[in-house]
């Protein structure tokens, strides 16, 4: 298990490992601790339709948990990961309890028996349904999606995901995601196929969104991830291609090099709706020079638990920057983005969940160290806040570089766990 996260090293480490001076902090290295779920989670460590197995094992700087379910043992990297797929699952369970009701029954029922006209003629001519749609007096409405647009180009030869639009199902099934907190755009299958479901009774068995939430029994869906309205309503609001041109409008406007907006785009690590969060956290922090670092890292990741490290990292960063202290740039130091503040001190804010002092973790900060005392105008100080726990012997260590140490600090209300 452990040599198998080992390659998956966060980008932290990744970025820094064969930076930093390999002589530095070279004995007295600890094993990272395995936990109990239990320990770790509290009652997060078993639900309806999973549990977390024993042991919790790290690889010093995020947690590695093994996830069964009824789809199988899924392995998952980091809390936050973590927490984000058990409640994927709890809206999952919640949408697929609604198979027992009647109701809900009957509205895929008659969904299935009298499609909608416009379905059908859009699989069949897709590209003359699409102009049927925008011609005549449709046009003097200016708000036209942009998925009939690039239908009546050429640019789409998907008539499902037209028809999915055009009636309506595009839309609920992005309502309904963010009644239940999750994202439309959610990378879980089982769960996108529930929303699929649910979305079509919700148009074609005229069911409503409410109606549907209704019918979910009272209790199954918890701890919802609330979010800003207006994210919320940016994201049911909008089609997939309208929230991509919003997310890349904004990364315009802070002067972000095209080739590295064009990378984020393409990188399927991210949802649309994590790629909008990012953009809008950066909009959040325009003043801060230097902010195309943190894109650009974020473009180049190459997995999963990369990419969702660094976007909480993002999130952290503008937290930290609006309630704690004001950051004027972002510097890259040993090759990895870390935030200069106002008043002259160097701000480290990691969501890292079990950081022990091994080898890595002790190649990777000794590196950060050395080249933050390289700066031409050092730091005055450094504050090292994690969202997880660290070991006596790893905060030891980091206070010996004089670095001011702050363990458990809690992620930022919102859709990123």
């Amino acid at each position: 298990m452990l040599r198998r996260t080992n390659i998956l090293f966060t980008a932290f480490a990744v970025s820094m490992l064969f930076l930093a001076r390999a002589e530095a902090f070279s004995d007295n290295f600890e094993t990272p601790p395995e936990q109990d779920p239990r320990t770790v989670l509290g009652k997060l460590a078993s639900g309806p339709g999973y549990g977390v197995l024993t042991p919790v094992r790290s690889d010093g700087f995020l947690r590695v948990y093994d996830l069964k379910t009824e789809f199988g043992t899924e392995h998952v990297v980091g809390d936050g990961l973590l927490k984000l797929r058990i409640h994927e699952i709890a809206a999952y369970t919640a949408l697929k309890s609604l198979e027992s009701q009647q109701s809900f029954v009957d509205g895929l029922k008659e969904a299935a028996k009298k499609p909608a006209e416009f379905v059908e003629s859009t699989v069949t001519d897709p590209l003359g349904t699409a102009k049927s749609t925008v011609s005549g007096v449709g046009r003097l409405f200016g708000r036209i999606s942009k998925g009939v647009e690039k239908a009546v180009s050429g640019e789409t030869t998907s008539p499902g995901e037209l028809a999915a639009i055009v009636t309506g199902r595009d839309r609920a099934r992005r309502e309904l995601a963010v009644k239940l907190g999750v994202d439309p755009y959610t990378t879980y299958q089982p769960l996108s196929e529930q929303l699929d479901r649910a979305a079509t009774a919700s148009t074609a068995g005229n069911l409503s969104v409410g109606v549907i939430m209704s019918l979910i029994p009272g209790g199954m869906i918890t701890n919802v991830a609330s979010s800003a309205e207006s994210l919320r309503n940016l994201i049911v609001d909008n089609t997939r291609s309208e929230l991509e041109a919003r997310t890349v409008t904004v990364l315009r406007s802070l002067n972000i090099p095209e080739r590295v907006i064009g990378e984020l785009a393409a990188n399927t690590n991210y949802t649309p709706t994590e790629r909008a969060i990012i953009a809008y956290q950066l909009q959040a922090m325009s003043t801060v020079d230097g902010l195309e670092i943190l894109v650009a890292r974020a473009a180049d990741t190459k997995n999963r638990e990369e990419a969702y490290f660094l976007l909480r990292r993002i999130v952290l960063t503008e937290h930290y920057s609006s309630s704690v202290a004001s950051i004027s740039q972002i510097r890259k130091i040993a090759d990895f983005p870390i935030a200069i503040r106002r008043d002259g001190g160097a701000a480290l804010v990691m969501p890292l969940d079990m950081l022990s002092w091994n080898d890595a973790t002790a190649k990777a900060f000794s590196g950060l160290q050395d080249g933050l005392s390289r700066l031409p105008f050092p730091p005055t100080g450094v504050d090292f806040q994690i969202t997880g726990d660290i070991t006596p012997d790893a905060a030891e260590r980091l206070a010996s570089f004089g670095w001011d140490v702050t363990a458990d600090l809690p992620m930022p209300q919102g859709p990123v766990f």
